[in-house]
């Protein structure tokens, strides 16, 4: 995957020199986009980026019926994956993606397999815990056609 990369950067280099900083910034936006756009569907379907599957979730004693009960359904980052939530930064001469604000660090935890704050006990203390290693953001081997048919779209357009 590293190698298609390297394949395809003297071509996309000889391209971005003949531009202008505010085009190679669209540029890097549009890509920066569509690899956004990707890793949120993969985050979606709970997918890392090498293709297997991400560990799941633990199941959690189920608390009382009444009130602070703990309800679990569905897939498990609902709102990390939403466009708010993944920043995007590009400039003449790079693209940045990650998380921003209040998701960062819960996405690092799960990213890299850290430690976390989970919730406070009946007596008031804090519960961490150590989160299986989740890889959120990365490059697929579907990535390289993602970038070169944002590239060739613009060179069309």
């Amino acid at each position: 995957m590293a190698d298609d990369l390297a394949e395809l950067e003297p071509f996309l280099a000889a391209y971005l020199n003949r531009l202008g900083p505010a085009q190679r910034r669209r540029v890097a936006r549009k890509v920066g986009e569509a690899l956004r756009r990707e890793n949120a569907r993969r985050i979606a379907a709970n997918v890392q980026p090498d293709g297997s599957a991400m560990e799941a979730r633990k199941p959690r004693k189920r608390m009382s019926e009444g009130k602070g009960r703990i309800k679990r359904a569905g897939k498990m980052f609902p709102k990390i994956k939403l466009a708010r939530a993944m920043k995007l930064r590009a400039t003449p001469d790079d693209v940045t993606l990650g998380f921003a604000g209040m998701i960062g660090p819960t996405a690092a935890a799960h990213h890299f397999g850290l430690e976390d704050f989970v919730g406070r006990d009946a007596k008031g203390r804090a519960i961490r815990a150590k989160y299986p290693e989740r890889r959120l953001l990365g490059f697929s081997a579907d990535d390289v056609d993602i970038i070169t048919r944002a590239a060739m779209d613009l060179l069309e357009g």
